[in-house]
This record gives C-alpha cells, sequence and structure tokens, in this order.
C-alpha cells in the first residue's frame, strides 16, 4: 500500500477533476438531518460532514433494489438477452463500515457462485473512502469495521491542513497521479495520522461486548420465551433488511408479455424478517412468526458467517436501530442474549 498526502487547498480541484472524468456519486444533504448518495455535478453539492444515510451507497449501486436481468423471447428458439447495466463509476466519501459491507458481499456474489450482474458493476466501481462521522447508533468498532484494510482504490483521513491518503489499488495510484497534487507522505504526516486514528476510535460512542457471544449462541437459540419477549413489537415490516449494507436476499420474478411471446426476470430485495418470507408451497411456513424471524436474523449477522468466512456479517453501522419503527436495538438484544448465559 503506497502513502500519499493532500492538500486541503487542492481538494476542491481534485473532486472536480475526478467528476470532468466519471460519474461521481457522493453524499448530498437532503434535509437538516439527513444525507444521502447521488451522482454529483460539482464540488459544492457534495457533503463530507454527514454522519448515516438512509441507504448504505455501494449495496444501491451494484445490488439495486429492483434489477432487470434478462429478456427473453419464446417462439421456434428461446432468445435470452442479458440487460446487465454496468458503467465506470467512481464512489467518493463513503466510511469504512459501508466499504467492509461491500466487500462482504463481494465474498456473498463471489463464493461458490459468480453473480455476474453484480461482479461486472464492482468491477467497474471506484472507491474513495474518508473516515466518516459515526452516528450515535454506530458500534462499527464493536464488530472490527470501523478501519478498512481494502475494497477502496483511495482512502482519505483528516489531519488537519491535509489529507493522510492511503492508496489501495493500482487504479487508485492511476487516479492520484492523473486527478490530483499528491505528495509523498512524511514522518511528520505518519505521526499526525497515528494521533488522528487514535482520537478517531474514541467517536464511537456504542460498544458492544461480544466475547464469547458466538460460542453461545446455539444455548440459547432454541429459548422460545427469550425470542417472543425480544420480538414482542415486531411489525415484520423489514426495514432493518432494506437498510443493511450486507443484506442480500432477493425474490426474482418474470413478468411476462400479455402474447406469452417474451418476458423480462428480474430481482428485488426481498426481508427475512417479513412474514410471507418463509411461506412455501402447501401453505406450509417454515419462519411463521417473529420471534423465529428475528432469531434467524440475529444467527445470520452474529454466528452464520462466522462459520462459513471468519467474519460478522454485521458491521455495525446502527442503520437497523435508526430504522426500526418498533425501537428494536440489536445491541440491547445482544446483551439481554448474553445475560441469559451469563456470559
Amino acid at each position: 500500500m503506497l502513502y500519499k498526502i493532500l492538500d486541503k487547498k487542492d481538494f476542491k480541484d481534485f473532486v472536480n477533476n475526478l467528476i470532468s472524468a466519471y460519474e461521481v456519486t457522493a453524499p448530498k444533504k437532503i434535509s437538516q438531518a439527513l444525507h444521502d448518495f447521488f451522482p454529483i455535478k460539482s464540488y459544492e453539492e457534495m457533503d463530507l460532514s454527514y454522519k448515516r444515510t438512509t441507504l448504505p451507497p455501494a449495496k444501491k449501486m451494484l445490488f439495486p433494489s429492483n434489477e432487470a436481468l434478462a429478456s427473453y423471447t419464446v417462439g421456434n428458439n428461446i432468445e435470452v438477452k442479458s440487460l446487465n447495466e454496468s458503467k465506470e463509476q467512481l464512489l467518493f466519501g463513503v466510511g469504512a463500515w459501508d466499504i467492509n459491507g461491500m466487500n462482504f458481499l463481494d465474498r456473498i456474489f463471489s463464493t461458490d457462485f459468480i453473480d455476474e450482474n453484480y461482479m461486472e458493476k464492482r468491477k467497474k466501481l471506484k472507491v474513495i473512502g474518508i473516515d466518516a462521522e459515526p452516528s450515535d447508533a454506530n458500534f462499527a468498532s464493536s464488530v472490527g469495521s470501523e478501519f478498512a484494510k481494502e475494497g477502496f482504490d483511495l482512502f482519505l483521513s483528516d489531519i488537519g491542513d491535509k489529507y493522510f491518503v492511503r492508496i489501495g489499488t493500482a487504479a487508485g495510484a492511476e487516479i492520484a497521479s492523473k486527478f490530483g497534487d499528491f505528495l509523498d507522505a512524511s514522518d511528520v504526516d505518519y505521526s499526525a495520522y497515528d494521533r488522528q486514528m487514535d482520537l478517531y476510535k474514541n467517536k464511537f460512542n456504542v460498544n458492544v461486548n461480544l466475547d464469547n457471544f458466538f460460542e453461545n449462541f446455539e444455548i440459547v437459540y432454541g429459548k422460545k420465551d427469550l425470542w417472543e419477549k425480544l420480538a414482542k413489537s415486531c411489525f415484520s415490516c423489514g426495514s432493518c433488511n432494506l437498510v443493511c449494507p450486507t443484506c442480500f436476499c432477493f425474490n426474482v420474478r418474470d413478468d411476462i408479455k400479455i402474447d406469452l411471446a417474451g418476458g423480462i426476470k428480474s430481482r428485488q430485495w426481498d426481508s427475512c424478517m417479513i412474514s410471507n418470507y418463509g411461506l412455501v408451497a402447501g401453505g406450509h411456513n417454515f419462519r411463521p412468526d417473529e420471534a423465529n424471524r428475528l432469531k434467524q436474523r440475529y444467527r445470520c449477522k452474529l454466528k452464520t458467517f462466522v462459520e462459513k468466512f471468519g467474519q460478522y456479517s454485521c458491521v455495525g453501522c446502527g442503520r437497523c436501530v435508526e430504522a426500526c419503527l418498533a425501537k428494536i436495538n440489536i445491541y440491547e438484544d445482544i446483551n439481554a442474549v448474553k445475560e441469559e448465559v451469563s456470559i
């Protein structure tokens, strides 16, 4: 990994140079308390002071909520045409936890089976990260997602009058050389970066102790009373899934022409928390109640992918806590589960 610095007086020109060469998606302020990522046409449209966005930016770019996969015609021969729309894009100003969420999706969509729609988009996406401000619900430091080690081309850390820049890929090095006045980092810059990282770690106000949680989760998995208590206020709306950077379930549907001569196959995000998620042929529902769905969600986030990949599938962004209409809180529930088995 290479390390550079970018003077803040040159930052605006750097961003505008990128906009002239790429379709840049960056955080924009859309109300007093809300930001989200949208394409920008100028530096002035961007606001890096955000603490959270409603939707995770990388997920909605790489894995859209509604995506046409293929069209087909039926006649003497069946013809299928891919509708994958991939193009060169640049995602600017994304936080470490969302980069780590994207890294998780990269593994999901490239392990065992290659999802070509996702991976084609991913190959064409350049990523420039920043040390974003954590929201009051953010617990990324508890799950090891407050720092991004990979998945970015450039990563900018504010060290006062300049940015300390980590260059993570060859594409990132090319961006730095073509679009900005980047200089080699000095020993003073390295020291300033280390001090800033120490300060940054203290910005995460929510600490969740997950020690021994994975090992003891199965002990409480069958405790029906506990899960009914935790899920009693759940509306089964699925908001927690929709705002999550790592939820990847989807449903596939066919929209068939009225003459049956063809159609379009598409996919939409699905939610393991809605009531008909487990509904199968014959009317059986293998997760018929909120308690079963909630415990499976927590198992997926905190155990299943520790077994498969050696990592949590929760990056601690806190979006589910802030989006939940019933005020269900994942870290309060973790404490309740730990208390049940006294760990």
